[in-house]
């Protein structure tokens, strides 16, 4: 900065040198001023940067210490919940341990009891065989009781049947008595007459007393035979008991020579038909129909298989007997 010069002893050289040196100090603070300000802008530039450091560090602080409080209260709920988990822990200990206790005592009771158990499925099995024997023995009970019961009612039906028998022989005794006097009265009526006869138990007259051959009409001398019947009849009928279901039987019977007409296509036809008008006429005489009956035989119930006799069989038979 400074030039040496030569000294000069006059006055004059003084004031330069002065100036000079005025210079030099003047620079020199102006130099330390210029630091100096450098110095204070970098310092501000500096503290504002740690300003904001310090409130960056403060917010952060705030937020440490809120972080913290959140974190106490979180730490003493926690301390709480293990305190009250300690203690239920504790409780629940305390009822493992009565449990354990209790199981102990149960299994104790359990062996006890199965033994107990044990000794009621045996007896069990011994009442249950004891209750076998009495079921089959009351099932044989019940069998013989049924079979008895049984027997009883088949001879009760027995006895029943037995009854009816006895009364419908009883009935018989008494219409066979009511049909001997029918016969006989009838018998006295018609006289004696070859063409009328009494077979067994049936009054039997020859087809041609009462129907011309091959028909079923109803002849006057057959009606006329018919009515003498009928007058028997109704006073034999008067007599016999209300009780007695008595029925006089009409039976047509042909002989074994075939018919072939439009009207009787074979003897079932014809034999029906003329027992069906006997009844008819009788029924119109005044006999109840419930107490006769028509039957057809055709050529199936002969009295004679020979061929001179076979007249024989072209009849009409009655029959006074129960139904």
């Amino acid at each position: 900065m400074f030039f040496a010069r030569p000294r000069t002893p006059t006055r004059l050289e003084v004031w330069p040198t002065f100036v000079d040196a005025l210079s030099t100090v003047l620079m020199a603070i102006i130099f330390v001023l210029m630091t100096f300000l450098v110095a204070q802008v970098f310092l501000v530039e500096t503290i504002n940067t740690k300003d904001s450091e310090v409130a960056r560090l403060q917010a952060q602080l705030r937020l440490f210490e809120q972080n913290l409080v959140k974190a106490k209260s979180q730490h003493e709920e926690a301390s709480a919940k293990v305190t009250s988990l300690e203690e239920l822990i504790t409780n629940l200990n305390m009822q493992l341990a009565k449990l354990s206790q209790d199981l102990d005592l149960e299994k104790n009771q359990h062996t006890d009891q199965r033994t107990a158990n044990e000794r009621l499925k045996i007896d069990l099995e011994k009442l249950e065989e004891r209750l076998k024997q009495l079921q089959d023995l009351l099932n044989q009970a019940q069998t013989d009781s049924a079979q008895k019961e049984a027997n009883v009612k088949k001879l009760q039906l027995d006895l029943q049947a037995l009854e009816k028998e006895q009364e419908k022989h009883k009935d018989s005794i008494k219409v066979g008595q009511f049909r001997s006097q029918f016969f006989a009265q009838l018998k006295k009526i018609l006289g004696d007459r070859s063409d009328v006869r009494v077979v067994d138990d049936r009054f039997v007259f020859q087809s041609e007393v009462l129907f011309e051959v091959g028909s079923a009409d109803l002849g006057e001398e057959g009606k006329k035979q018919l009515n003498e019947l009928v007058t028997a009849l109704k006073e034999i009928g008067s007599k016999i008991p209300s009780e007695i279901n008595w029925i006089l039987r009409v039976d047509g019977h042909t002989d074994k020579r075939p018919i072939k007409s439009t009207q009787f296509p074979s003897n079932w036809e014809l034999s029906s038909a003329r027992a069906i008008a006997v009844v008819q006429y009788m029924i119109k005489k005044g006999i109840d129909g419930k107490h006769l009956v028509a039957a057809g035989f055709g050529e199936f119930q002969p009295l004679s298989t020979e061929e001179a006799n076979l007249d024989r069989n072209r009849r009409i038979e009655f029959k006074l007997d129960q139904r």
